[in-house]
């Protein structure tokens, strides 16, 4: 009976071994892990500085009469176009005119006198002393008369330069005192930049420097301008150097008095960049996981790899690096990586050295927030410059050097 009991135990417990490894056989392998595969890429990095500005426009000139009136004519509006002599506003000319008369006609008077005198003294009628107060009389009557119509003129303002009408303080009517602006011409072809540099950076700036004026995109610029005016002293109490970069402004889209964000560009150097996507941080320091054979990574780990492999799939390995900061989406690399090997984005929590992954897309495309290649870099400096307006991006997806 003893015998008989001990042989079931021993049938069940074959039994449900042999379930059991059943069971495992049929367990299927964990799915590789999605992931978008780039290569690190070539950017162009820049050694700057910000600074808040306001935008002024070169020749800007503020129009006022030189004498007291009231404004009868006003025959331009804020924003308007105008050209060189053209009216801007006239002030009352009645009492002016009406000096202007009376002084014009005792100058004709006094010149006929003179005129007379001189011919009856070539003739001995008269002395020379009487000839000369007469002749004196005339010179005199002259220069008011000269007097009276540059007053005269000084009623009617006129455009000293090509540019836009600007903010018209007063309006039809209204009597203006001596010197009260009335308003401005605008010439916005050309603007500039004024830029306060810290005293201990004031070494590094000199004229021709790039000059960049940020846009809503980080990656393409407003406007590029060069340093054309470097103080030869520092401000005694701020203890900066004032800096002026001036822009062309062809089609108008900068504005004077605009406020911007100015990058003065100290040096630039080329340097590979990887998607921020791709940075795993791990007690702080920050790794990449690499796409390679299983060969390579067998050969980079030391070691068999437990489980196998999927065939046909890369395989992901950990590897520290060593990075800048941050800019637009990507670091620099300092250490760690080269431009031929192949970086995985995406899924990174999921990863661990010697898993294999599935490209979600096409491999050594960019990775969504990348920047994309550069096409150029900054012009040297004394290169011509580049319009303002529009200008593409130097080098879309430059960064500043850590």
């Amino acid at each position: 009976m003893r015998l008989r009991r001990s042989a079931s135990l021993a049938v069940a417990l074959a039994l449900a071994a042999g379930l059991a490894g059943c069971s495992e056989s049929h367990t299927p392998a964990p799915t590789p892990p999605q992931v978008q595969l780039i290569n690190p890429r070539s950017f162009n990095t820049l050694d700057s500085a910000d600074y808040q500005s306001t935008l002024e426009a070169i020749r800007e000139v503020r129009l006022s009469s030189e004498i007291a009136g009231r404004i009868t004519a006003l025959p331009v509006y804020e924003g308007q176009p105008v050209k060189p002599g053209q009216l801007l506003f006239t002030l009352d000319q009645v009492q002016q005119r009406a000096t202007v008369n009376a002084d014009a006609a005792e100058a004709r008077k006094n010149r006929l006198n003179a005129e007379r005198y001189i011919f009856l003294n070539q003739q001995g009628a008269v002395s020379s002393k009487e000839r000369d107060y007469y002749v004196t009389q005339a010179i005199q009557s002259r220069d008011k008369l000269n007097a009276s119509l540059a007053t005269l003129a000084y009623k009617n303002v006129v455009a000293p330069i090509a540019g836009y009408v600007g903010n018209l303080n007063f309006k039809l009517g209204d009597v203006i005192k001596p010197g009260e602006v009335v308003t401005s011409v605008i010439d916005n072809s050309r603007l500039w930049v004024r830029i306060d540099v810290p005293g201990e950076l004031g070494d590094r700036v000199r004229p021709g420097l790039p000059v960049i004026l940020k846009g809503p995109d980080p990656r393409r610029p407003r406007a590029m301008g060069r340093v054309i005016f470097v103080a030869p002293a520092l401000d005694k109490e701020r203890q900066t150097l004032l800096v002026k970069a001036e822009f062309s402004n062809p089609d108008g889209s900068l504005r004077n008095n605009e406020r911007v964000s100015a990058t003065l560009i100290f040096a630039q150097q080329q340097v590979l960049a990887i998607p921020q996507q791709a940075v795993l941080l791990q007690a702080g320091k920050p790794f990449v996981f690499l796409a390679v054979s299983v060969e390579e990574a067998k050969k980079r780990l030391g070691r068999a790899i437990e489980p196998e492999p999927l065939p046909n799939l890369p395989v992901a390995i950990q590897v520290p690096v060593t990075l800048g900061t941050l800019q637009n989406g990507a670091f620099p690399v300092k250490e760690g990586l080269t431009a031929a090997d192949t970086v995985v984005v995406g899924n990174l929590a999921q990863l661990r050295s010697g898993l294999s992954v599935q490209p979600a897309t096409a491999m050594l495309q960019p990775a969504a927030g990348m920047p994309p290649a550069p096409t150029g870099a900054l012009p040297p400096a004394g290169a011509p410059q580049p319009a303002a307006s529009g200008a593409a991006a130097p080098t879309p997806g430059a960064m500043k050097a850590p």
